[in-house]
């Protein structure tokens, strides 16, 4: 932070500003200064930035190449963070060259991801000399340690088949057991036993924490009705952490210590991978539930959202301190339970946590009602998920709220639903029509907000339901941190209160929704959209998730399709005059959005970026008429509305206008109306009766392959490119601008491509590319290393 400069006039001596007050007119001197102040303020601020400009990490991007060469270390392109990590670390890499912390240090610093190294030929099984054994491997005396006991996996030993904990790290990256030599050819991905080779273990998926969240009760059960037998609970209270009632896989948070010198990245029990269920066990010989759960006390009654101490792992449970102690001796467990109905495999015990990660459970066992009605009422927890990267609904970093929108101050209404408010939304949204101030609502918690459009006051019933009326731009947006959901009672609505405004007024009248899950209340009409209208200028969606439908239930099958967007034109008026009054042509903006099918017409502008549009239909599904993007009114033969694309993932078939952009992943049919206008660059289609604009760069299947890590929606992998796509699909998408390079001094360039689709903003392939090249630099002779993606 720069420190604050004292003014050129209240520099100079009393006397001289004593005589400028006197002056007719005062002020004379103060202000011929204040102009030359501006020239002083900007020489100050280049010298500060020049100053800034000798440390890697303070510089421009631009700058970092230029300290790169007085290294001497080879230039690289990709995400400017990692560039300036790999530059900050050259020295410390250099001391430490060919060690595995050195590997996985700059594995880290050019990528972010997680990464462990393992040598595997020391995994490799061998048989000890009777004259030579080695007292660190284990053995009787007096050759084995007083540490070694027969749960330790000794090299080239046996396997303790009695230590769940143990045998659930089987090729994992933390495998202790011994494995006999493969001599196949390396491939990607796959472990492969051998001298030579070197493992590096990435973790890419992202993990993000929901701080705190109700969990969906789904009752109790009384297991004995008299008492139990000694140690068992009278009580099972179960919950689902998924407040929708979906199944959600657990991952761990990613924890290391940057400042640890030599750096140890990546620990068994903390990188941000999936939970193991055996790895939760207390029971000898133990898990490490410590390293996954934490446990707090509260006070329901003077607790606020943000009184909770919340904890660095990956599921963090609060319990009301009235029935539960801090001693309370619990036991924690790692469970199956799908069918928990029918009871468990082993008997639920007084004081367990049962928990399955793998569908997101918890199981409580208690002695006695007062216990078991705490819980159903005031529990409270924080779960981490997982996700490619920010495209959707996620609790991430955001940019700080606007004070001001179109140049007019704004209104702010923070509201949260803790504890106990679920439809404080609706009040925050009344009486738009009249308000003459732009109007931001901050959602301030993660928790499920009901909005029944009804309950909003000044609503107005047209184009077949409730309409919110706008007089000012409206923003909805979550708080930093937060992923709030919005369970609807009915497709959102909106409409200009004053068609009838000048042109300009209409233009900008702008909702924006950043940040906000968007869902289906048990009421919603069946068939309907999320998003039903939009008669406004600019309707925007930053960050957002209309929930697609279409998840992997608990029983394996593909839950319903829902619609996200259905606008029509005409735009819904009831009065003719409206209609002929309202000028614009709406702009629907999608940037790092889920979405389901979205069936808009031609009187519409559509821009999407970063987004993925899901119809339900994967690689090898036939689409029938299951469209991702087409007209509302006639969504088989109509055409919808014009469209830009730059990295979107179109789940089923597409039928439009108009359509320009790159980077596009159209899994199945596109269909452009006008193909004599517009480009498409860098994409991928279907190769299945295809109607295309002009393209270049693009490759088609089934010649080119593509593949995807998962195509459900809610699943870690969802909509992340496989790594046997095709090399163009993977490598040679959207050519992104090297920020590096755009200065004064150097002319803007262009970077080398990177992936199609959605999340190609986050420029793996430069991470790949980058790898291979620093490996060649630090990898020792004769090692080979082995890139497996744990996620």
């Amino acid at each position: 932070m720069s420190t604050p400069r004292v003014q050129l006039f209240q520099r100079l001596p009393e006397i001289y500003r004593i005589r400028d007050a006197e002056q007719a007119p005062p002020g004379q001197l103060e202000a011929y200064l204040a102009v030359v102040e501006e020239a002083y303020r900007a020489v100050h601020e280049n010298i500060e930035s020049l100053y800034h400009d000798l440390f890697i990490e303070t510089c421009d991007d631009w700058v970092v190449p230029y300290l790169a060469d007085l290294l001497g270390t080879s230039h690289l392109k990709g995400d400017p963070w990692t560039l300036r990590a790999d530059v900050a670390d050259t020295i410390a890499l250099r001391r430490r060259k060919g060690t595995l912390s050195a590997i996985e240090l700059v594995t880290f610093d050019l990528t972010e991801w997680a990464a462990h190294c393992v040598e595997l030929r020391e995994n490799l099984a061998w048989n000890q000399h009777l004259n030579h054994q080695r007292p660190d491997e284990g053995g009787l005396p007096p050759y084995g340690l007083p540490n070694i006991d027969r749960f330790v996996v000794r090299r080239g030993g046996t396997v303790p088949v009695r230590s769940p904990a143990t045998l659930s790290l089987l090729n994992t990256p933390f495998d202790p057991f011994a494995h006999v030599a493969d001599v196949k050819p390396a491939t990607v991905g796959g472990i492969h036993y051998n001298l030579p080779n070197l493992a590096i273990f990435l973790w890419r998926l992202e993990d993000y924490r929901i701080r705190v969240s109700l969990p969906l009760d789904k009752g109790s059960a009384q297991l004995f009705a008299g008492p139990p037998p000694a140690g068992l609970a009278k009580h099972a209270v179960r919950f689902d952490l998924h407040p929708l009632d979906r199944p959600v896989r657990l991952f761990n948070t990613y924890r290391f210590d940057p400042n640890r010198r030599p750096p140890e990245l990546s620990e068994l029990d903390q990188v941000p991978g999936p939970i193991l269920p055996a790895r939760l066990n207390s029971d000898p010989p133990a898990g490490n539930p410590d390293a996954y759960l934490a446990i707090d006390l509260y006070n329901p009654a003077t607790i606020t959202i943000d009184d909770f101490n919340l904890r660095d792992v990956g599921l963090q449970l609060f319990l009301p301190d009235s029935q539960f102690l801090a001693n309370w001796n619990l036991h924690v467990r790692g469970d199956n339970l799908c069918a928990w109905e029918t009871g468990l495999r082993r008997p639920l015990r007084n004081r367990e946590i049962v928990i399955d990660p793998v569908i997101g459970r918890v199981l409580f066992g208690v002695a006695n009602a007062p216990q078991r009605d705490a819980l159903l009422d005031d529990l409270w927890v924080g779960f981490t998920y997982a996700a490619v990267g920010p495209v959707g609904a996620h609790p991430v970093s955001r940019s700080a709220r606007p004070t001001e929108w179109d140049g007019a101050p704004v209104v702010f209404r923070p509201i949260t639903a803790f504890p106990s408010s679920p439809t404080v939304l609706a009040s925050a949204l009344d009486n738009l029509q009249t308000t003459t101030q732009p109007v931001v609502i901050e959602i301030q918690d993660s928790l499920v907000h009901e909005l029944d459009l009804t309950a909003v006051a000044g609503t107005l019933v047209e184009d077949g339901g409730p309409n919110l009326v706008l007089n000012k731009s409206l923003i909805i947006r979550a708080a930093d941190g937060e992923r709030p959901i919005v369970r609807l009672a009915q497709p959102l609505r909106f409409r200009l209160a004053d068609p009838t405004a000048p042109q300009v007024d209409q233009v900008r009248l702008t909702v924006r929704l950043e940040g906000v899950y968007l869902t289906h209340g048990s009421a919603f009409p069946v068939g309907e959209p999320l998003i039903a209208r939009a008669a406004i200028g600019r309707l925007e969606l930053l960050g957002c998730t209309l929930d697609p439908g279409g998840f992997q239930q608990r029983d394996g099958t593909r839950a319903s399709l829902h619609m996200g967007l259905d606008l029509r034109k005409p735009y819904g008026f009831a009065n003719p005059a409206d209609e002929t009054a309202f000028k614009p042509t709406p702009h629907i903006l999608l940037q790092r959005t889920i979405s389901g099918a979205a069936l808009i017409d031609a009187g519409y502008r559509l821009v999407l970026s970063d987004s993925i549009l899901d119809a339900g239909v994967g690689v090898g599904d036939v689409p029938g008429n299951h469209f991702a993007l087409s007209s509302a009114t006639d969504p088989i033969t109509g055409w919808g509305a014009p469209t830009d694309v730059r990295g979107v993932t179109f789940f089923g078939r597409v039928r439009v206008e108009q359509m320009s952009g790159s980077g596009g992943i159209w899994v199945h049919r596109l269909e452009v109306h006008n193909n004599q206008t517009g480009c498409i660059k860098f994409s991928y289609f279907s190769g299945d009766g295809d109607r295309l604009p002009q393209h270049h760069g693009c490759v088609f299947g089934p010649d080119a392959t593509l593949s995807f890590t998962s195509e459900w929606f809610e699943q870690p992998g969802y909509a992340q490119l496989g790594l046997t796509s095709d090399k163009s699909v993977l490598q040679l998408g959207p050519r992104y601008p090297d920020q590096q390079q755009d200065h004064q001094f150097r002319p803007a360039q262009w970077a080398v491509p990177d992936a199609m689709g959605a999340f190609g903003f986050l420029l793996e392939a430069h991470k790949w590319v980058n790898l291979q090249i620093r490996f060649r630099e630090f990898m020792p002779v004769g090692v080979r290393p082995l890139l497996i993606p744990v996620t």
